[in-house]
């Protein structure tokens, strides 16, 4: 008979759809993306059973307790998707209406500091995309609100960037380290921004690898139920790409076995 050698060598797409809420149903998987690692890990915990009529004890049974079944996958597909996965929260658009905002105050700022505008409890980062000097239809000044407002000037007494809407205070300018309260006037524009808020419950959701393998049998991996959480360090800033690692968690949801891998039709 002869004897099939399968060397494999493994490569594939990952694919995730998290629950809808409240359900175990999904609405389509998503491709993870580009993932350098993936791998399952199995244990099983058993209960041996040894013969002690005579002589030494010989094991004479042995039977399954419980078996865990996890996973680990890194991927550099850095997208607001996979960070929402990874901090257990969820990402959106934001749409911001442009609006102009006059007298935003500071209070005795400092030199050497920044200071963000448009902070509001709805929108803890700030105001971002100012309108900005030098373009149609600007409104952007920083005062001093004492007795006469004076205005201060952009790279002399402040550094501004309409991008991040961030406002550093200069030292050796006109407004005095501690003592000058501002105020800034200034226009949103009208745009829309990713953002990824975290949360505290770890997702949910069926996954499914698809082998694209260059050498070896495909066979497709599908875990009808799975929860990720972080595995690791996320580093922010390195000489390296960005990278997101996850640990699986395979369950066993009702109705199915905790996980089918199927080979291609012939």
């Amino acid at each position: 008979m002869t004897i099939q050698k399968n060397y494999t060598l493994g490569r594939g797409k990952l694919y995730f759809a998290k629950f809808l809420t409240g359900t175990q149903n999904v609405n389509g998987e998503r491709y993870i993306g580009n993932t350098p690692a993936l791998g399952l890990k199995f244990d099983a915990t058993m209960l041996d059973h040894y013969d002690s009529d005579q002589g030494i004890k010989e094991k004479d049974n042995s039977i399954t307790l419980q078996v865990n079944r996890e996973g680990t996958f890194t991927t550099d597909n850095v997208s607001p998707e996979n960070l929402a996965l990874l901090f257990f929260g969820t990402n959106d658009v934001l749409s911001v209406t442009g609006a102009t905002v006059t007298g935003e105050t500071f209070m005795a700022v400092h030199t050497g500091v920044t200071y963000q505008l448009g902070v509001t409890l709805a929108n803890p980062a700030g105001a971002r995309g100012i309108v900005y000097p030098g373009v149609s239809g600007t409104l952007f000044k920083v005062t001093d609100d004492a007795g006469s407002p004076a205005t201060f000037t952009a790279g002399t007494d402040y550094n501004f960037d309409p991008v991040t809407g961030r406002l550093e205070i200069l030292a050796g300018g006109a407004i005095v380290d501690g003592t000058t309260n501002i105020k800034v006037n200034y226009t949103t524009q009208t745009a829309t921004q990713q953002r990824v808020i975290s949360g505290s419950t770890p997702v949910e959701g069926l996954m499914r690898y698809i082998s694209k393998n260059p050498a070896g049998l495909d066979m497709d991996y599908l875990l009808p139920w799975a929860k990720l959480t972080p595995d690791g360090d996320f580093t922010l800033k390195s000489d390296e790409w960005q990278q997101l690692k996850f640990k699986v968690e395979v369950l066993k949801r009702v109705g199915y076995e905790a996980m089918y891998i199927n080979g291609r039709p012939a």
